[in-house]
């Protein structure tokens, strides 16, 4: 409620134009997510960001993906960083239409083949465009010949950054076993530093549920240049199961050998990312599950 106005006074000092009361969408581990409408920008969605630096780096992430979408991805309108004024970080964004893809639910089977054939078309568009530079993080100088170059530092970190958090001890030893064993997980050669959205699952999916078409793509974050198949995990997250999405996918490209103990580790040190930089608390439900697939992989 205080975000919400303090963000209410931010824009009506700021604009002579009319400006609604912001709407609560919804929010995350990083921000909060309004809708407004402004003046000439008509509806527009603002994200009132938690942590610095987050912002930015999901500027950068919008402007590859959107370049590459196959589908609308929201166009960046202006920012604010925080300062005296405002306390937080601000993304002002267009509003695109649609439905928030975790609360689809279709009875018809062919419906649920049709909108889950579409959602993953989107995510292989994403993945055929390969940095011609290595891997790396989107909007860093910083590039890797080989993705295990790039992606064992910041699983180091990760875990790192996991030894101070507050969790059962029995994860974080899985995930300790678990990067002690990266090389035995990682065997097989990663060929293309492939374009990823980094949290491409069913709530970041807008779709037109009367046509049962996706009409846009939101929320990026740890978009990066890397393995196509760390984008994998969260098609089973929301109600992506129901859609079979991640069958889809395998079926238009195949998944390498190693596929499932990759796929484990990577939701496991994803999941333990977010915690370790948003603050938000360990649910230990969650990350027990998570660790118990990963652990039956491990030597």
């Amino acid at each position: 409620m205080e975000t919400a106005k303090a963000l209410e006074s931010f824009l009506r000092a700021h604009s002579e134009e009319p400006i609604s009361a912001p709407k609560h969408l919804g929010g995350g581990y990083y921000a909060d997510v309004y809708l407004v409408q402004c003046g000439k920008d008509g509806a527009t969605v603002l994200k009132a960001y938690k942590q610095a630096g987050v912002m930015q780096a999901e500027i950068a992430q919008l402007g590859i993906l959107r370049e590459h979408a196959a589908v609308p991805m929201p166009r960046v309108l202006w920012t604010h960083e925080a300062d005296a004024e405002l306390s937080f970080d601000v993304l002002a964004m267009d509003f695109l239409p649609g439905t928030n893809g975790g609360a689809v639910r279709y009875f018809s089977r062919r419906k649920r083949e049709c909108l889950a054939e579409q959602i993953v078309d989107i995510l292989l568009h994403f993945h055929a465009v390969q940095s011609p530079d290595g891997f790396g993080e989107i909007g860093s100088n910083a590039r890797y010949a080989t993705f295990q170059d790039y992606y064992k530092p910041r699983a180091a970190s990760i875990l790192e950054a996991a030894s101070k958090l507050d969790m059962p001890e029995a994860v974080f030893a899985t995930a300790k076993a678990a990067f002690e064993q990266f090389d035995l997980i990682f065997y097989l050669p990663i060929k293309r530093a492939s374009l990823l959205h980094g949290d491409y699952n069913m709530w970041n999916i807008l779709v037109d549920k009367a046509a049962c078409k996706v009409t846009a793509v939101i929320d990026p974050c740890n978009g990066c240049w890397a393995d196509s198949e760390m984008d994998l995990y969260q098609l089973n997250n929301a109600n992506g199961r129901q859609f079979r999405l991640l069958e889809t996918y395998a079926k238009k490209k195949p998944l390498s050998e190693n596929f499932a103990q990759k796929n484990a580790f990577y939701e496991l040190f994803t999941e333990l990312e977010h915690y370790a930089r948003s603050g938000v608390p360990v649910s230990a439900k969650r990350v027990t599950k998570q660790a118990k697939t990963l652990k039956a992989f491990l030597r």
